[in-house]
């Protein structure tokens, strides 16, 4: 135990050597005595949010929560609780494979095919979810850009 702890607390000066060392370095590499900034914080800094600032964590989840997407998710995770709960799980792969029909958004589809294979693999039945799984990647690749 002692050992583990002794382990532990050398790690954690390890770290925050690390840190001490690095922050002078950014410091000093502005003449204004300012810490620099990489281009993709700058960038993110300057997303606009409420007031010219950027969006805060609140407001992110607000705006996930009204994102349809997250919904229609949210909303299949509480049907197949349900099919759960009243023991009615053989049900749900067919659930969504009715999603699966009517709907063509990427992510939504691919939520879909991730719940089916967990699905269907709780049984023991492998194969089927390696086929289920390899649908969804067949359909993902195609969607691929080309390089």
């Amino acid at each position: 135990m002692s050992r583990l702890m002794l382990t532990l607390a050398s790690s954690a000066a390890l770290a925050i050597a690390a840190l001490a060392v690095h922050v002078p370095s950014t410091m000093a590499a502005t003449p204004t005595g300012t810490p620099a900034t990489s281009t993709a914080q700058t960038a993110t800094d300057a997303a606009p949010g409420r007031g010219g600032h950027r969006k805060g964590r609140g407001e992110r989840l607000v705006a996930l929560k009204n994102n349809p997407v997250f919904q229609t998710m949210r909303n299949l995770r509480e049907l197949e609780r349900l099919y759960l709960i009243d023991g009615r799980a053989q049900e749900i792969p067919a659930l969504y494979r009715d999603v699966l029909a009517r709907t063509q958004n990427p992510a939504v589809r691919q939520f879909a095919f991730n719940r089916i294979a967990r699905n269907e693999l709780k049984p023991g039945d492998a194969d089927q979810a390696i086929a289920t799984l390899r649908q969804s990647l067949d359909e993902s690749l195609q969607r691929l850009p080309p390089q």
